[in-house]
This record gives structure tokens, sequence and C-alpha cells, in this order.
């Protein structure tokens, strides 16, 4: 797996831990959110010019071939079905039909080609990712189970904010805080950040998560995929705060006015996190960042 995707991964994973065949009518070819709705596919997705390490190119019609058959011959492959451009295009256009930045923001051209498979039980599903992600002309491959792992279970959540800690690498821990600049966030720091939670209007609950606590139920999520959770010290794990705030209430201005605070690294609201997921996953658009800046 790419390291730029590892990062994405174990990021959505801390912020969110603490929270069908072919057509029948030849006329209707099936969307990505239709083949996600299975819950256990792995999805390929091809190179398109936005993608990263694609060299600004989109993949070949030999590249298309030779991935097919790649993946038909791969043990493990019980399925392999192929979602074009314009079939995602358009599913992509229907799911998010409210948000009209998002809409002019995507493009035809930037939505891959990608092929979703189906594997046996006992597949390899690591092994299986690692050698599709390999083959020329593959712009990213995420296997859909860990991302439902990462958001089926702690809805209650909506807000998570992050603190700095002894290493963290954002400006807003290492360069605005005078004294404790480079150091994990102070007694003083918290006090002031709980003071604002605390007159959030709706908010139901919060609590702290330190960072054993986080590490622990990332261990937990994780437990069978050892090679993650041997990569991930307790460290590694910010502090948080979890938020839970009634949705009638408009987070953004709280949201914004603790993101600034001395001490906070990031402020997560799970509802812009699950439709960042939902674009890399189901759709295989890579720079979220950009595609979701109504959620910052």
């Amino acid at each position: 797996m790419r390291r730029w995707f590892w990062r994405v991964l174990v990021a959505s994973v801390v912020a969110l831990s603490g929270m069908a065949g072919q057509a029948a009518s030849a006329e209707v070819e099936p969307g990505p959110a239709d083949v996600a709705a299975d819950n256990g596919e792995i999805a390929v997705f091809l190179c398109t010019p936005s993608a990263r390490g694609c060299d600004k190119r989109h993949a070949t019609a030999r590249q298309r071939r030779d991935m097919e058959a790649f993946l038909n011959s791969t043990p493990g492959v019980t399925e392999v079905r192929f979602v074009s451009r314009a079939a995602s295009y358009a599913e992509f256009r229907r799911e998010f039909a409210g948000q009209r930045k998002m809409l002019a923001e995507v493009r035809a051209k930037d939505m891959p080609e990608s092929f979703w498979i189906r594997v046996s039980e006992v597949a390899d599903r690591a092994r299986i990712v690692n050698a599709a992600d390999r083959r020329p002309g593959v712009g990213l491959v995420v296997d859909q189970l860990e991302t439902r792992r990462m958001t089926r279970s702690y809805w209650s959540v909506e807000v998570s904010v992050f603190l700095c800690s002894g290493d963290s690498s954002s400006p807003e821990c290492r360069h605005v805080r005078g004294g404790a600049n480079k150091k994990a966030a102070t007694a003083k720091e918290k006090k002031a950040i709980v003071a604002v939670i605390e007159r959030i209007p709706g908010l139901e609950s919060y609590e702290y998560e330190d960072q054993k606590t986080a590490y622990r139920h990332f261990a937990e999520m994780y437990a069978d995929n050892e090679t993650l959770v041997a990569a991930t010290r307790v460290s590694d794990m910010p502090e948080s705060y979890r938020l839970s705030i009634r949705p009638e209430v408009n987070r953004g201005p709280w949201r914004h006015r603790l993101a600034k605070m001395p001490g906070v690294s990031q402020v997560w609201d799970h509802e812009c996190v699950s439709q960042r997921a939902r674009l890399w996953s189901e759709y295989g658009l890579q720079n979220v960042e950009a595609r979701t800046r109504e959620c910052e």
C-alpha cells in the first residue's frame, strides 16, 4: 500500500475509532455505490491525470485489458466487474446532487474507471490489494471492508478535537503558542478548550480520550491487522475531546473557533470525514481535501 494512502487510512481510523452481479438488463450498468453495497469488494481504480503517481495520464486501453486479465487470473478472486467513467460520474452526481460546489469542482474526466472484485473467504485480501496496487495504470486500490470497519460503529460522536502532541508537525502546534510551541497541549490550554466546548449550544456530551485509550480502541478495531497495529505506537495517537452534538446545531462556527485555539492540532467533523472516505473509497477521488472545502 502506498505510503500516502496508509497515512490517510490511519488518520481516518484515529478520527473514527472513538466513533451485486452484472445488471440483468444490458441497458443498466452498476455504479460504484451499487457495487459497494455488497460490502465485500475490493475496488481497483485506474489512473487519471489528477491521481497521485499517475504522471498526469489516464490508464491506457492496454493497461485496462492487462489489469482485467490479471484480476481474473489472481488466486482467490471470484468475480471481476468493470465500472466505466460515465457510470461512475452519473452515480457521483446523483449522490451529491445537493452539493453544487462539489459538482462544479469534480469533472467527468476526474472520475477513474474501476474494477470491483469479490474474493473468497479464505483469500489473502492484503496480498491481493498490494499486488493490484503495483500494476501499471493503477491509481488507487481500496478494500471496502476496511473503510466499512472504520465508519460503522461510532455515529454518536460528531466532532473530534485533536490536541497537540510533542511531535506534532502542524504549524498550529509548532509556531503560534509561545512558550508551548512544539510541546503537548498544556493543562492551561486544555482548560480553555473545555470552557469553549461547554458553551456549544446543543452539546449533548463530551469526553476526553488520552493516548493510551485511543491506542487501545485502535488496536481492538484492527486486532486482525498485525502489521498496521505493529507499525503504530501509543505516541502516534493524539489526545482528543469527543463531542456529541444535536443534529440541528450548526457546528461550523464552533468547529472553526476550536480549530484556532492554542493546543488544538485539528478538528474533524465526522460527517465530513465520512464524505471524504466515500470520495476515495467509492469513487477513487484522491484529492479529497480540495473536494470537500465546505466541510473545512
